[in-house]
């Protein structure tokens, strides 16, 4: 393992924000790779949608645990080593889903994978926090976030190949491949954060009770009520955009092609909003992200005549969906001071994992009802305008700090 780097910025910071990318671009795929298989699956095992969502789940409900069990580990132990340590399992895990012969045996791997893959994006992002000057960290974090939405993109460009030729299970192969190989590179070429950034466990104790309080915990609602409604759709969008492009009338491959869609305007999105965050009011922003959010939702479902106009709605939506939620990690951070920002920021992206289950699973249950197509996506896109009223009613000191 490497040591401490001694200072912050140049050629290790370079490194770390990469290396960092690779993690989370893997960590996409391995969460995305069940949305694009999910079709495939379903027509293997005869599969009704209904029982698609729980596999959905499954994996967000190891996230969330991961996020809970793992990633406080890096605080202990290092960055690195926790890095090293998700990439394992959720590489060990999401290999042996190749394996998978029946439903509940699947649902059990995506669980386990899903435990890796939550530990993994808050030691990666903490860690490029650690190295980055002030003034850098906004964009180097949104630059390691957009990793998300490449591993959706790399898993939905691979798709097209692979799954006719291959079989679903080669995506798993893939997905399980490519993390085992990339943890001894972590260990020899990722520096560890230095140690003043690690905070003792006393402090973390301390800081969940203050931000329940006073003026911080007016903020700390209103942004967790934002990460939870936003992952919610974001999660919706994810696991069920190639699936409801099927039952729009498109093909299996366009379904893939949507899902690419999404995905491209998901990493254009957080890198066009962390530049505006640094020059105007980032309430306004975000708030106006997610207006601009619902309304390209309602346009998905009513963008079933023609698959390129499709296609734009559903790049649109990822561009906002995605853009605001890594917008508001900018918020989160400039909402908590210094000696809260870890425990703010990690409590909010729980409160989004816990939305994030409800995605999938609604998904599923609308379908399951019959509800017209163009319901399911106004339904959300109306849900959305609620986070844009808690990201505008934020107090004039959170946007004034950004």
């Amino acid at each position: 393992m490497r040591q401490a780097a001694s200072a912050v910025g140049g050629h290790a910071t370079v490194r770390v924000v990469a290396l960092c990318l690779l993690v989370i671009v893997l960590d996409g795929f391995d969460m995305l790779v069940i949305a694009l298989t999910a079709p495939a699956i379903a027509e293997d095992w005869a599969l009704t949608a209904q029982r698609l969502g729980p596999l959905f789940v499954a994996g967000i409900v190891g996230m969330i645990g991961g996020s809970v069990l793992i990633a406080p580990l890096g605080d202990r132990l290092g960055r690195v080593r926790v890095l090293m340590l998700c990439c394992g399992i959720f590489g060990a895990f999401c290999g042996l889903t190749a394996l998978a012969d029946e439903y509940w045996g699947l649902m059990v791997l995506r669980l386990l994978t899903g435990f890796g893959l939550g530990g993994a994006v808050p030691n990666a992002t903490a860690l490029i926090a650690d190295h980055a000057s002030p003034r850098q960290r906004p964009l180097l974090v949104s630059i390691g976030l957009v990793g998300f939405a490449l591993g959706g993109m790399l898993c939905a460009a691979l798709t097209v190949p692979l799954l006719p030729r291959f079989g679903w299970r080669s995506l798993y192969v893939v997905g399980g491949v490519l993390p085992l190989l990339l943890v001894p590179v972590l260990g020899r070429f990722l520096p560890e954060a230095p140690m003043t950034a690690f905070a003792s466990a006393q402090a973390r104790q301390r800081g969940v009770r203050q931000l329940f309080a006073g003026a911080l915990g007016h903020d700390s609602r209103r942004l967790w009520l934002g990460f939870f409604i936003n992952m919610m759709v974001m999660f919706f969008l994810a696991n069920w955009v190639p699936y409801l492009a099927r039952q729009a009338g498109f093909s299996a491959h366009q379904g893939s092609l949507a899902a690419l869609a999404l995905n491209l305007g998901g990493v254009a999105g957080p890198l066009v909003l962390a530049v505006l965050c640094r020059h105007l009011d980032a309430r306004r922003v975000v708030g106006g992200a997610f207006v601009l959010a619902a309304l390209c939702l309602t346009a998905v479902g009513y963008a079933t005549g023609g698959f390129v106009t499709y296609m734009i709605a559903a790049a649109l939506a990822g561009f906002f969906v995605f853009g605001a939620q890594i917008a508001l990690h900018a918020l989160a951070a400039a909402a908590y001071p210094t000696a809260l920002r870890a425990t703010g920021i990690g409590w909010a992206l729980g409160c989004g994992r816990v939305g994030s289950v409800f995605g999938p699973l609604l998904g599923g249950e609308l379908l399951r009802s019959g509800v017209p197509l163009q319901h399911y996506f106004s339904g959300f896109g109306g849900v959305v305008l609620l986070a844009a009223v808690a990201t505008f009613t934020l107090s004039v000191r959170v946007a004034r700090a950004t």
